[in-house]
């Protein structure tokens, strides 16, 4: 199927049916998943999904219409209700297209053609490898499921305004999911591996040693005192927190004021040591992409810089409202219409290794797994379930469960005081290992 051909005409017969401006975004995705339990196939998936969005601009109103139907039937009917809804909308002076100043894109390495070339069995056999290292790993541990998926992503875009484009990506992803047993007491344990390319996959035994290791270090948890104490959190954990962060410095939630950052741009609203990034062109990044979901060129943003909030998320409408440029960070699928979101958003690694963080800790807590939900990002409130590990004189000392820590992000922020070297992505946001320097620790 030719989408670039299929957008193009797509937008020519809006323009021609009475939008004053259009765009159209083209989504098919190829994938594939296996999970494994007990050596036996449990499921398996091979699946086509397409759509395509088609958003139209009349007198600065918004319609929106989508189909999984490509047939010209159905496209049609598509054209017409966007441009129906847009008329009975309500105008807005900042609905319009970006000018693209730049029609060029950036050259990101996103697509694995290995992706064609490993075969189904093969794919079964590392899902199986990693169930098979899991259960050799410690006679403790029971392998709830592995498996291995892949994906491929086609996009295209066409708009009114001279931008049409398409790329292609892959993504791969093998995982482990255990359980951990002895005396009576049962913990779990989870790790994966994502990749652009199926070469920097960590390896099947990798994979396995870590979801065996992060359920056995929660057996015989033991009680601690409610208190204010450090709390280290290790990539996982940490990157959760980093992820309410992105969620902060979305510029449509600080326009709204749903954000504790709203009105906090050029401030210091962090500890100095901290650098937040995103960077929608970073080397085989999971959301890397040469054009965001408006045909803005993606690059490398600083968002807090040394302490120091420098900009919010933004795609082209809530760019106006702002009156900034936008940033590259447009998201869609084929049945939404655009909105800010981050691409590889990250904190900038430290020097200090996890080890040498634990060393600086007299007693605390070192955070593996956060549970539930309880974070408000209008008012910054965090309070959360927890299980890890507790520190006493700078070494692990025994396993803690069923806790809950609390604070507020604002606090967190400015209280992190040590930034790990670990950084490792397991989706598009990631971070180092960090300390921050109290918390709120309550037992259960």
């Amino acid at each position: 199927m030719d989408t670039i051909e299929l957008a193009k005409s797509i937008v020519s017969k809006s323009i021609q049916k009475g939008a004053d401006e259009c765009d159209v975004f083209i989504s098919i995705d190829d994938e594939f998943s296996t999970t494994i339990k007990d050596a036996e196939i449990e499921s398996i998936k091979q699946a086509v999904t397409h759509g395509l969005g088609i958003r139209v601009f009349k007198n600065k109103k918004i319609g929106f219409s989508y189909t999984t139907d490509f047939s010209t039937f159905a496209i049609e009917k598509a054209i017409e209700e966007a441009i129906t809804l847009a008329e009975n909308s309500t105008p807005e002076p900042d609905n319009k297209l970006p000018e693209i100043e730049n029609l060029n894109k950036n050259d990101v390495e996103i697509f694995d053609p290995n992706v064609f070339s490993i075969n189904v069995d093969r794919k079964i056999e590392i899902a199986k490898e990693i169930e098979n290292f899991a259960k050799s790993y410690d006679p403790r541990i029971k392998v709830e499921s592995t498996g291995f998926g892949n994906i491929i992503q086609r996009r295209t875009l066409a708009s009114s305004n001279g931008f049409i484009s398409e790329y292609e990506g892959t993504i791969f992803e093998i995982y482990c999911s255990t359980i951990a047993l002895e005396d009576g007491e049962s913990q779990t344990g989870f790790y994966s591996s994502v990749s652009r390319f199926f070469d920097k996959l960590q390896t099947p035994e990798f994979v396995a040693k870590n979801a065996s290791i992060k359920a056995l270090q929660l057996l015989h948890p033991q009680k601690i005192k409610t208190g204010k104490y450090p709390v280290v959190f290790d990539p996982i954990t940490s990157a959760t927190i980093c992820s309410y962060i992105s969620s902060a410095v979305n510029g449509k939630n600080a326009y709204r004021k749903m954000s504790f950052l709203f009105d906090k741009i050029n401030e210091k609203v962090a500890n100095e040591t901290i650098t937040i990034i995103d960077d929608g062109c970073l080397e085989g990044g999971i959301a890397s992409k040469p054009f965001d979901d408006e045909g803005i060129e993606t690059k490398k943003k600083l968002i807090i810089e040394n302490g120091i909030l420098k900009m919010f998320l933004l795609d082209s409408i809530t760019a106006r409202k702002f009156a900034l440029p936008p940033t590259g960070n447009a998201h869609r699928k084929y049945n939404t219409i655009p909105s800010p979101a981050p691409t590889n958003f990250y904190i900038k690694p430290g020097n200090k290794s996890p080890e040498e963080i634990i060393n600086e800790v007299n007693e605390g807590l070192f955070v593996t797994k956060l549970i539930g939900f309880g974070v408000d990002i209008v008012s910054g409130n965090f309070s959360k379930g927890a299980s890890g590990l507790w520190i006493k004189n700078g070494e692990i000392a025994f396993a803690v469960d069923k806790i809950t820590i609390a604070d507020n992000l604002s606090n967190i922020l400015k209280n992190i005081i040590i930034v790990g070297n670990d950084i490792l992505f397991f989706s598009n946001i990631a971070s180092p290992t960090i300390l921050v320097s109290e918390m709120t620790v309550t037992c259960d």
